[in-house]
């Protein structure tokens, strides 16, 4: 069984939420590459793992 906690799924989701955040204020500042590409990269990861959660609990109910 895997562990789909509501707090690991709500820190996801705030990590998701700064790393876009951070994402777009590097983007609009004119920020290095490096900036933008390691924030665009933990949103993208954050992202994917909520979509993975998402999954494995639609096949745990099914």
């Amino acid at each position: 069984m895997t562990d789909t906690s509501p707090t690991r799924t709500a820190a996801l989701w705030t990590l998701a939420a700064l790393a876009a955040t951070a994402n777009l204020v590097t983007s609009l500042a004119h920020a290095g590459l490096a900036a933008n590409l390691t924030t665009g990269l933990i949103t993208l990861a954050a992202l994917t793992a909520l979509g993975a959660r998402h999954q494995r609990g639609r096949r745990e109910r099914a």
